[in-house]
């Protein structure tokens, strides 16, 4: 079983919140999520690669071939990164021009996130 200490250390009365089996890989998730590639002294590679879509057209006719593109960048990335998490589906949507939702099932649930590309 793997325990995981809150990615943004947030606490609560008990103090440091911690998370053991499927909501320690979802705070793993969003660690992830929020760490791009190459900022991590000593694992460069770990991390998230929505940082090579800073540049993308997003609100373009287009969307739905970014979007695509998004998820399978992620989804490989995330699996060479966290091959325990078992990814079972991933879908990005753009809500703006710089804005996208990624959601993520797994067998330990369902996490989405709204994140800015800029």
């Amino acid at each position: 079983m793997i325990n995981e200490i809150d990615p943004l250390v947030r606490a609560d009365a008990n103090g440091i919140i911690q998370q053991d089996g499927s909501a320690a890989w979802m705070a793993r998730l969003e660690e992830w999520l929020h760490t791009p590639i190459g900022s991590i002294y000593g694992a460069p590679a770990w991390g998230s690669p929505l940082n090579e879509f800073k540049h993308e057209p997003i609100g373009s006719v287009d969307n739905h071939v970014l979007e695509v593109a998004i998820e399978s960048r992620v989804a490989k990335k995330l699996n060479e990164d966290m091959p325990g998490f078992a990814l079972q589906a991933i879908r990005c949507e753009s809500l703006s021009i710089d804005q996208i939702k990624i959601s993520f099932v797994s067998a330990g649930g369902r996490y989405d996130a709204q994140l800015s590309l800029n």
